[in-house]
């Protein structure tokens, strides 16, 4: 699996967020940069650089130590990018897709033709949800009408089919 460095960015930016590309962007080549090194040069302030900092420490994206600075006695986090984590990342964020893919599947499959959407397609309800309404939208008030959930059901296989040859 080749990584580009478009691809990171689109992990990155998935997962923590837009704001947190230049911090990757920043770190790509570099190990142990100071927190106040990294915020300098994106220019944003220490608190919102820690918050994703931290953000992405926590998909182990970025890796730090500590070391305490003996004349001020403060200690300062020095951060890595740690590239290897990302596929892991990619791995789970297809593992997960697929996974809520395959249960709305299951829901779909098992309550096929029981689905009932609104003339304006305010909402889209089950069975039970369309009786607590009378049948009614819960949006609007118009009368809600059976739908044929085939296509639906067609377009998650061919979704699960895609994520699962899918290559990075």
């Amino acid at each position: 699996m080749i990584l580009t460095n478009k691809k990171i960015q689109e992990v990155i930016s998935e997962v923590v967020g837009d704001d947190a590309v230049p911090i990757i962007r920043f770190l790509r080549d570099r190990k142990n940069v100071s927190e106040f090194k990294i915020a300098d040069n994106v220019k944003y302030d220490m608190q919102k650089t820690r918050n994703l900092l931290y953000r992405l420490n926590s998909h182990n994206v970025a890796t730090y130590i500590r070391k305490k600075d003996r004349a001020k006695g403060w200690y300062i986090s020095y951060w890595t990018f740690n590239r290897k984590s990302v596929k892991d990342l990619i791995s789970k964020i297809k593992k997960d897709s697929i996974y809520k893919l395959k249960e709305r599947l299951h829901k779909e499959e098992e309550s096929a033709s029981h689905f009932y959407i609104c003339s304006k397609a305010c909402a889209r309800l089950d069975f039970d949800q369309a009786t607590e309404f009378s049948f009614k939208c819960p949006e609007c008030g118009s009368l809600l009408n059976m739908q044929d959930n085939s296509k639906t059901i067609e377009n998650i296989k061919k979704r699960i089919r895609e994520i699962e040859t899918a290559t990075v």
